[in-house]
């Protein structure tokens, strides 16, 4: 009644979360100062990660942070990490237990209690995704495959005739039914469907390709079509026949490189250090990591019936990439074409493989683009590591201003 009396003017939903955590933090409070104690002694640091159950929200800031903390002796041995969500690769988790202790949702009450017993007296630090931290630019691995999972891997590739040495790439797109599954299993998340491209593009682009870069295997989750196989013979369609978190990360770990059409999947391939060709990038505010080259959407200014140059994206933020806000802004999305993705994927093969020329006009570019993103972005994360390809910097230059 006292409870009820004290939090009479507030809002319901809010009443009850206060309600919620105040008798919590009574029936627990034992267990609490147990634990603080314990945390205490052992001198331990409390890491907090999970926003969303999605990749990016696990592997971007968790991996640069555990690679600092790796050579500081013993350092690793007193981090104790704390997931508020679920795990969106159970492989991915797997393999980041070996480095540091970790407390998911398959321990709830001993998460909730650690996270109560180091709001004082604590290095407690809320990580945030950096594209720009200097880690994701060192050469540092602090992940390794087990012998028995290296075997499943290899046994897989054997499977498919790929030899160990062979080269492969894996690409995959945003999808729709991703983000729809995620929603109908209570997670708080919109499709946001606009941004999505299409994937018969870039199948074109890769199939234009030839034999430098067979095979390809397509990647992704909750995929609900198939791949016509007679259409496209050189692609394997990984993602709905034979689709596992383990396959996930040792494919990603081996391939050539990955090419992704706005989906976080790279933060695997990242973590062992193979590049990425991001394609449609939606939001040009902060940047793509080194070793990385990307495109982005252009943006179409209906009433002004022009094309949008990249000071007016920036300045737009990510809205005009929201359906949200389209229609206020007088915005559509132009994505990606199969020749901009194809032209972008020869060079990230010549880069590779080291025979990429570039001239003094096209770094003229580059610096014109870093120049504009440096000035007007809200959030530049762009420290020179990753590029924008360089024909499409060629055929749409008059963009850059």
């Amino acid at each position: 009644m006292l409870l009820r009396k004290k939090f009479a003017g507030v809002q319901q939903p809010l009443g009850r979360w206060i309600i919620r955590h105040v008798l919590e933090l009574i029936v627990l409070s034992p267990a609490i100062l147990i634990t603080w104690l314990w945390l205490k002694l052992r001198k331990h640091e409390i890491l907090v990660i999970g926003e969303s159950p999605i990749i990016s929200r696990f592997v971007a800031p968790l991996e640069p942070e555990l690679r600092r903390r790796s050579v500081i002796p013993k350092l690793l041995d007193r981090t104790i990490v704390l997931n508020l969500c679920s795990d969106p690769n159970s492989h991915i988790r797997r393999m980041y237990n070996r480095i540091v202790d970790i407390y998911g949702e398959e321990k709830r009450l001993r998460r909730r209690v650690i996270w109560w017993a180091s709001r004082v007296g604590f290095d407690y630090k809320f990580l945030k995704e950096d594209k720009s931290d200097e880690m994701w630019s060192s050469n540092m691995r602090i992940h390794k495959f087990t012998d028995i999972e290296n075997n499943e891997g290899t046994k897989f590739l054997s499977d498919l005739e790929i030899n160990e040495d062979q080269s492969f790439i894996c690409y995959a797109v945003r999808t729709e039914s991703y983000y729809l599954k995620l929603a109908k299993s209570g997670v708080s998340v919109k499709p946001r469907s606009v941004r999505n491209p299409s994937e018969e593009l870039y199948l074109d682009a890769l199939t234009r390709l030839g034999d430098s870069v067979v095979p390809i295997f397509r990647m992704g989750k909750d995929i609900e079509n198939s791949l016509d196989s007679k259409k496209y013979p050189a692609v394997i369609d990984y993602a709905t026949r034979q689709r596992s978190d383990l396959l996930d990360v040792f494919l990603l770990s081996r391939c050539k490189y990955l090419l992704v059409g706005n989906t976080g999947l790279f933060w695997i391939s990242a973590i062992f250090g193979k590049p990425t060709l991001h394609c449609d990038l939606y939001d040009i505010r902060h940047q793509v990591l080194t070793h990385d080259l990307m495109i982005f959407q252009k943006v179409w200014l209906t009433i002004e019936n022009r094309l949008a140059t990249v000071s007016d994206m920036l300045k737009m933020k990510s809205e005009y990439s929201d359906e949200r806000h389209q229609a206020r802004l007088g915005v559509e999305l132009v994505k990606n074409t199969a020749d901009e993705i194809f032209a972008a994927c020869q060079e990230m093969n010549s880069r590779i493989d080291g025979t990429w020329k570039s001239t003094p006009e096209d770094e003229e570019l580059q610096q014109r683009y870093l120049d504009l993103v440096m000035k007007y972005s809200d959030q530049p994360t762009w420290l020179g590591g990753g590029r924008v390809g360089t024909q499409f910097l060629r055929d749409n230059q008059d963009l850059l201003k």
